[in-house]
Parts: C-alpha cells; sequence; structure tokens
C-alpha cells in the first residue's frame, strides 16, 4: 500500500509573515515539516492583483519564461528587483541587487534559485492535496509597501477572492484548499462570510513576524482536521 502524500501547504502572498509564521509551526511540531513547501512568495511582496497575475500566467504555461528572461529584471529604489512581467510583485531580500543582475555568475544563481522557487506554480503536483495560504496581515507591510505599489492592490474583495479559487484549483487540481487571512479594515466585508477567510486583530506597527502563534489554530486545522 502506497502512503498518501502529505499536504502541501503553499504561501501564495503578499508577504514574508506566511513563512516566519511556517517557521514557527514547524519549530513546534517537527513532524509536519514536508507539509511546508516553499515557493516563489516566502520571502518576497506581492500585492493580490501581483498573486492573481502570476496564477494566471502558471495557468497559461507562460509563467516559466517569464521569470527566465533575464531582460526582463531590473532594479527598482536601489533596493528591489522588479521584473517587466510580473507588475506588483518584488524580489525583496536580494543582497546588492544591481550587482546581482550585472553580474554574469551572480545573475545565473539567481535566476536558478527563481527557477527553483516557482517550480511548484509551474510544474505542480496535482496527485497531492495542496492548501494555499493567502494574508496581508504583515503589521509593518502597509508602510513598507508606500510609494512603492499602491495598498488598494493588497485588498481582499470579493472579485479577488473568487479568482484566486479559481485560478489555485486550475493549477493545483480541484481539491485545492485556501486560507485567506486579512484584518477587518482591508477586506470586502461580504468576503468574510466564507469559512477560508479568517479574519484577525492585529495591530499595524514595525515588526513583521506577527506573534509567533498567530497561525496556529488556523494551521492545525488544515494538518489535523
Amino acid at each position: 500500500m502506497v502512503d498518501a502524500l502529505p499536504t502541501r501547504i503553499l504561501s501564495i502572498g503578499s508577504s514574508c509573515i506566511n513563512r516566519f509564521q511556517f517557521e514557527h509551526f514547524m519549530t513546534r511540531h517537527p513532524a509536519t515539516a514536508p507539509s511546508f513547501v516553499r515557493g516563489l512568495f516566502d520571502w518576497n511582496i506581492a500585492s493580490l492583483d501581483a498573486t492573481l497575475n502570476i496564477m494566471r500566467l502558471a495557468t497559461e504555461g507562460a509563467l516559466e519564461e517569464i521569470l527566465a528572461d533575464p531582460d526582463r529584471y531590473y532594479v527598482g529604489w536601489d533596493a528591489l528587483i522588479l521584473n517587466t512581467g510580473l507588475p506588483g510583485f518584488s524580489f525583496f531580500h536580494e543582497t546588492d541587487p544591481a550587482i546581482t543582475l550585472k553580474h554574469a555568475a551572480r545573475r545565473s544563481a539567481f535566476l536558478g534559485k527563481v527557477a527553483h522557487l516557482s517550480a511548484p506554480f509551474t510544474f505542480a503536483v496535482s496527485a497531492a492535496h495542496t492548501h494555499l495560504v493567502w494574508s496581508n496581515v504583515q503589521p509593518n507591510l502597509p508602510d513598507t509597501v508606500e510609494n512603492v505599489f499602491p495598498w488598494e492592490a493588497f485588498r481582499l474583495t470579493r472579485e479577488r477572492y473568487t479568482l484566486a479559487r479559481k485560478l489555485g484549483r486550475q493549477i493545483f487540481g480541484q481539491q485545492t484548499t485556501f486560507s485567506f487571512i486579512t484584518t477587518r479594515e482591508d477586506v470586502e466585508m461580504a468576503v468574510t462570510e466564507h469559512a477560508d477567510v479568517h479574519v484577525l486583530d492585529i495591530r499595524r506597527d514595525e515588526t513583521y513576524e506577527g506573534p509567533p502563534l498567530l497561525y496556529e489554530e488556523m494551521l492545525n486545522g488544515i494538518l489535523r482536521p
């Protein structure tokens, strides 16, 4: 008898709070580590519109080519690596972005890393149950993206919610499930009636990880139903 594949939990934006919370959860529950798949959104910033664009490109088979094209990358605000095909998405934690794109060896390594992290979307494993996690609750996120991306594009609306679920299931299969984590100020209230939308009471400040137990109940519900 073949063991069932573990549930795969994958971030689809908007920021690195998801990965921090996954890491906190794995530290407390080490046996769950195989479920937490590393992906393109883990350490980067993406508006919800950017997430939807990336997912749409994945369904069309165009994402891999856009990410692999070195001519599409440029440096914005002297600190971020951007891609002309991915508006609203930034590679946020790259050291010396200008040098990374200028020098062939570093550029090649960067493109290789991007290809590896995007693989869950470009080579999706539909046989596994995938749970997609999106959030806009990172406390410092509005201040971080100010003057870079419009905050309105990070808000969870009914239209964005519906499209994210549709695209996610096109990529990962109809069994795909979701968690949308937001604040009362940053969601269209009609969306909060859905069971997979989690409205958290979290204060906006200069921090970025959130309380270590912030996702505990939600992740337990996914992995230990």
